[in-house]
């Protein structure tokens, strides 16, 4: 990777564990997250003009436009139903390394992309200390052997939706920045992701829900899109710089970031199992990172 793109990436990662620690830290996660997508689409509405005008998407670039939009609505409506059952200390490391796990996998099968044997090895270390996260309960490991009873912890189960949903997208969106601007890209995501998710969100919340939303964490739903623009506009430009097998990864030194902020800012029992899990993802991340 170039200097420039693992700059971008790092940048990004910080962002990205940011905003999601605000979304697990509100009493309503799903219209916080929801209210944060839609304050970086009006964030980015500006710059979605000027590349409209100037640089209008192609009928390929309306394809993957439509396509990113099906998978954000997935991961935006998966993500908060997350953190409205499970801690940011288990959810983000699972959701976030998972993702990344198969980030590579689908680069290489779809793509074509190649992936070095260090970055082999990073990769299975990232595998490793999400299997360790997923761990966390106090069966130890032994849980894999029972996928019922993982999954039965509603925040595990959906974040481990939220992972593969995020490596769709990643690999998808590769592609797309080669046909759509990256920002006029980017507030297709926001605007189509916030607006297709809301009737999900009104089966469950009321309008006086979201009015309180806006009118009680505003500065945080503004806080929060401009740390989601500014995350995912990096990593998109990112793409352009470097493979996504790398990008994606690297990107994931948030989880390391997000377990962080959850132990000294939510004050959640972060325990070793966690520690170990969320040091072998950023580590990975760190391998392939550095991979020819």
């Amino acid at each position: 990777m170039t200097g420039t793109a693992v700059v971008l990436v790092l940048i990004a990662a910080i962002c990205h564990a940011s905003w999601n620690l605000l979304v697990r830290k509100s009493p309503f996660p799903e219209l916080t997250n929801w209210f944060m997508a839609f304050s970086g689409a009006a964030i980015a509405f500006p710059f979605a003009v000027y590349f409209f005008l100037s640089e209008s998407p192609s009928g390929t670039g309306w394809i993957f436009i439509f396509g990113t939009i099906v998978l954000h609505i997935g991961y935006f409506f998966t993500l908060g139903r997350a953190y409205k059952h499970g801690d940011l200390s288990v959810v983000y490391p699972i959701a976030r390394g998972s993702g990344l796990a198969l980030i590579p996998v689908i680069g290489i099968l779809v793509l074509g992309e190649v992936v070095s044997i260090q970055a082999g090895i990073g990769i299975l270390a990232i595998f490793g200390g999400v299997l360790v996260v997923g761990a966390s309960s106090g069966e130890g490991l032994r849980i894999w052997l029972r996928p019922r009873t993982l999954l039965a912890d509603r925040g595990v189960a959906f974040a481990i939706v939220t992972g593969i949903l995020i490596a769709s997208y990643s690999n998808w969106d590769k592609r797309g920045v080669e046909y759509v601007e990256p920002l006029l890209y980017m507030f297709m995501v926001q605007i189509g992701g916030s607006l297709g998710i809301l009737p999900l969100l009104r089966r469950t919340y009321s309008a006086s829900d979201f009015s309180t939303e806006f009118k009680t964490r505003w500065k945080i739903g503004i806080s929060g899109g401009l740390l989601q623009f500014a995350s995912y506009g990096l990593v998109l430009t990112s793409f352009r710089l470097a493979p996504v097998s790398y990008v994606g990864p690297l990107r994931e030194l948030a989880i390391v970031f997000g377990v962080i902020l959850a132990a000294f800012v939510l004050k959640e029992s972060v325990g070793k199992n966690r520690i170990i899990g969320a040091a072998a993802i950023g580590t990975g991340a760190l391998i392939v990172a550095l991979s020819p």
